[in-house]
């Protein structure tokens, strides 16, 4: 009556020792026996392994990329995206090649009088000495070791304005006998554009440098630079200089490229460069898959939709986008949303990460789901990634991808061995032996297993 027998209370009484006059006892109350089982569900439930179980692991693994070199910024939820990344996509210049580009071949016109040329690459050496972009930092390295006395020839910079994507464009004073023999004679200044032949083009400036000139550049894989002078009250002007450069492709990019596509990743270019000097590299590299002359703007649409294409096998649309790329960017991505709509069920999305070094990828490493900035990036590419890879290496890059799936798989076994010590010991600690072998779980051994699930996590 309101007490329970002793000999089925004998494991709490005496902490799972029998004694002979056990059954001599005091029997526990209902209040006391339920207020232990209580006690010993509350120790065994308290949630330590579970809030343990990522913090734990995620901890260890951004301070073990630390000494990788990798600086996870973003912390448990850039290497939870990053252990499931489905498309790594690459800028060219500066990521997978040295980014210490160099001219390799120019052209001057002949058709100016004097000085002229002198005069211009005068302007240009100032000019793209305001620029920190590579293209810029190599123009200048060759007109001082080929061209020395343009160096110091009498010009005037008047002002100078950085188009990321585009080139530089500044003002000049324009020389009274070089105006006259463009045909400008009431032209005291003018603009002076360097840039992608593209944007001299928009610029309503007609190209001097020869075509069979260009062609042979582009066959090569060179990067051209055209330098143009254009009025400044008219949409005219001319293009009167050209450089082709070229830049060494990393030595490891190769490799890294066929060990993500081995992984089941798929690769992709994304370059402002002319599509013949994207895929002359891309050819290089084993990659297949080139978006070529794309503006910074347009980098951060293209990430979005190969974030809206899903993962899955190719379609021949898809094995046709390289020949897109020549028609312009326009018609490639009317063309590429057209395949999207029609394998949206098939791939709802995929998670893309990107590597860039540049002020120009700033907004493609935004859109992406993992933004990776290479450690000889700009400081806009560095702010703006969750991830900066430290060391020139882009073995690196395979690394973290590599230390973000291990760390997240332990985050996963942490948490089934959390649930497991849940699901076993709750039960026993309410007391479901009881009837059957006359033993329970006291308190102080329910302590002692929440501190031993604690420490397997850990």
């Amino acid at each position: 009556t309101g007490h329970i027998n002793s000999k089925w209370l004998a494991s709490k009484q005496s902490m799972g020792n029998h004694s002979d006059g056990m059954d001599e006892q005091e029997p526990m109350s209902y209040g006391i026996f339920a207020l232990l089982n209580a006690i010993s569900v509350l120790v065994i439930a308290c949630p330590c392994a579970l809030g343990l179980a990522a913090p734990t692991a995620i901890m260890v693994g951004t301070g073990l990329a630390a000494r990788f070199g990798i600086l996870v910024k973003g912390g448990g939820a850039t290497m939870e995206a990053a252990s499931r990344i489905d498309v790594v996509a690459f800028d060219k210049t500066g990521t997978l090649t040295i980014g210490k580009p160099a001219v390799t071949d120019s052209y001057q016109t002949e058709s100016m009088p004097g000085e002229f040329n002198t005069w211009l690459d005068a302007c240009v050496y100032e000019l793209e000495s305001q620029s920190s972009h590579p293209l810029a930092t190599a123009m200048c390295t060759y007109i001082r070791e080929n061209r020395p006395d343009a160096v110091s020839a009498p010009h005037e910079l008047l002002e100078h304005t950085e188009l990321p994507g585009r080139g530089m464009h500044g003002t000049v004073q324009m020389p009274e006998e070089y105006a006259q023999a463009l045909g400008w004679p009431a032209v005291t200044r003018a603009r002076l554009l360097v840039g992608k032949d593209s944007w001299v083009k928009e610029e309503g400036c007609r190209m001097e440098v020869p075509i069979e000139t260009r062609i042979r550049w582009a066959d090569s894989g060179l990067t051209s630079v055209t330098v143009a002078l254009a009025q400044e009250s008219a949409d005219t002007g001319c293009a009167l200089s050209s450089f082709a450069l070229t830049d060494q492709v990393r030595p490891e990019a190769r490799d890294v490229v066929a060990k993500l596509r081995k992984r089941g990743i798929d690769v992709w270019m994304i370059s402002g460069d002319h599509p013949a000097a994207a895929n002359a590299i891309a050819q290089q590299l084993g990659i297949t898959n080139v978006m070529a002359g794309v503006l910074p703007e347009q980098k951060s649409e293209t990430v979005r939709m190969l974030q809206q294409r899903g993962v899955g096998q190719e379609t021949e649309a898809d094995m046709a986008k390289c020949d897109a790329n020549e028609t312009g960017v326009g018609d490639w991505m009317q063309k590429w949303l057209k395949v999207t709509r029609r394998q949206r069920k098939k791939r709802p999305f995929a998670r893309v990460a990107m590597v860039g070094d540049g002020v120009n990828d700033a907004p493609a490493l935004a859109q992406a789901d993992v933004g990776i900035s290479v450690g000889s990036g700009t400081a806009a590419a560095m702010e703006t990634a969750p991830v900066l890879l430290m060391r020139s290496s882009l073995y690196s890059l395979l690394t973290f991808l590599d230390m973000s799936r291990i760390v997240f798989r332990r985050v996963k076994l942490n948490f089934i061995w959390a649930s497991m010590y849940n699901v076993v010991c709750i039960p026993i600690a309410a007391g479901i032996l009881y009837p059957a072998v006359d033993r329970g779980l006291p308190p102080v051994i329910a302590g002692l297993l929440m501190i031993a699930s604690s420490l397997t996590v850990m």
